[in-house]
């Protein structure tokens, strides 16, 4: 425990309160037998105890997380999740938690910080009801004094009411969804008929007792997919349509705009071409993903293109396809720098190029790398026809470039030879990043036979 940080000493401590009495005995006891002649398991055993031993202490700076614990499967830095994953940042409940403990409950934060129980303890859900309540009051009072509205705007931004009032919702009714979703898996790769018609009655059973809760016990759900448009199977089923005709107008609307704000999440990542493989391969990642929501939410339901959602969603698809187009345009002009590509003089003799800068090569390799992998997806992206043009004239271009330079090498000498077999060698690479493999293959081993 001496070699973490405070940090990560206090992640350990609050994990290990949260576990069941039973769990930690188990782990302990798995340990034990070992300890006495394995070193590893000695210093686990002795971490084990430790942990322990800190269950009797205050909660102390670990109140704040465990106050907020029920935000954090939505809490991100901005701009790294989809919306469906990203409501709160981490400087979001840090000055939650500084307003609570300087202005509006300051008593409730000094009881938070003095409680020994575990986080899993019921005092804490009544924590939690007594900051939502507080934190409303606060709201509301900024809402009818102008100097404290303006306060409230300067401490948490301009845009700050419905992240305040999502933040009070979901502390209010913590404990409710947490017993919804109890028998509800974290990680859901499928979402069957069993398991949609289970959330279908746990929400219609929230419908009747807490409606509000309702459509985040949803939203919670969507978050677990790990194709969130699957979430249009429960709608289908709550709705009791196949289509967004009526449900689009109801509380279930929250969730379809959901599904088409991570669609535009994705999309809007696809106006930056990437300048490097690491980042063709991370742009290449963003398109699948954003093809997938893109055709995932009209296979699962019923999307009208004169609807509201159909709209939206066929503006994003124009939108995306227009900027991966611009994309892979600008391929011609990489390879421009990047392909050391010679050219034939007017007596017929081979001139050969310059050797690329690392920046340039990178460039063309990451945009060759996209354009051939795009092509899976391409139909569905409504880039068919430019990615197949812009893919066959590179292609072309990397092969006549690879027929010259193998004779350049044959007809060379020395350091020219040298310099030659090395342009040769940057191109059958990108001839890699194309996935044209086997004329890679083919343009080093003709190299290797110029050269001998």
């Amino acid at each position: 425990m001496a070699t973490l940080s405070p940090t990560q000493r206090s992640k350990l401590e609050a994990l290990w309160r949260s576990m069941p009495a039973h769990m930690r005995e188990g782990l302990q006891a798995a340990v034990r037998p070992a300890a006495a002649t394995d070193a590893g398991a000695k210093k686990l055993l002795d971490v084990f105890e430790l942990l322990e031993d800190s269950l009797g202490q205050a909660a102390g700076d670990l109140a704040k997380a465990y106050l907020f614990a029920p935000l954090r499967p939505l809490t991100a830095e901005p701009n790294s999740a989809p919306p469906s994953r990203f409501r709160f940042s981490p400087d979001n409940l840090s000055k939650m938690w500084g307003w609570l403990g300087r202005d509006i409950a300051k008593d409730l934060v000094v009881r938070m910080r003095k409680c020994q129980r575990p986080m899993t303890d019921p005092c804490w859900h009544a924590f939690r009801r007594e900051a939502a309540s507080a934190l409303r009051e606060a709201v509301a009072k900024a809402d009818r004094v102008p100097k404290d509205m303006v306060a409230l705007d300067k401490r948490f931004g301009a845009d700050c009411r419905s992240m305040l009032h999502d933040a009070i919702v979901l502390l209010e009714f913590e404990e409710i969804l947490a017993t919804s979703l109890q028998t509800i898996p974290t990680v859901i790769e499928d979402i069957d008929e069993d398991l949609c018609n289970e959330i279908r009655d746990i929400h219609e059973s929230l419908m009747e007792t807490d409606p509000e809760s309702a459509v985040w016990m949803l939203l919670l759900i969507m978050g677990r997919l790990t194709s969130p448009w699957q979430i249009f199977r429960v709608v289908e089923k709550i709705g009791r349509r196949g289509d967004d005709l009526v449900v689009s107008k109801t509380e279930l609307a929250a969730i379809g705009d959901a599904v088409l704000a991570d669609t535009g999440y994705f999309a809007s990542r696809l106006k930056h071409p990437p300048a490097t493989m690491e980042e063709a391969e991370a742009y290449f990642g963003i398109f699948e993903r954003y093809v997938a929501y893109s055709t995932g939410m009209t296979k699962e339901f019923g999307i009208r293109k004169d609807g509201r959602w159909g709209r939206l969603l066929f503006g994003l698809r124009a939108e995306a396809s227009t900027n991966v187009e611009k994309v892979l345009e600008k391929l011609p002009l990489a390879l421009d720098a990047g392909l050391p590509e010679p050219r034939r003089g007017k007596s017929g003799r081979i001139i050969p190029a310059q050797l690329p800068p690392t920046a340039a090569l990178e460039r063309a390799r990451g945009l060759l790398y996209f354009t051939h992998r795009a092509r899976e997806h391409a139909n569905a992206a409504a880039i068919a026809s430019a990615q197949k043009r812009i893919f066959e004239q590179a292609q072309t271009r990397l092969e006549d470039a690879g027929k010259m330079l193998v004779d350049l090498v044959a007809s060379s000498e020395g350091q020219s030879r040298n310099v030659a077999a090395e342009a040769l060698e940057i191109t059958a690479g990108l001839l890699d990043a194309a996935g044209c493999d086997e004329a890679a293959d083919l343009l080093r081993r003709r190299g290797v036979a110029a050269a001998a």
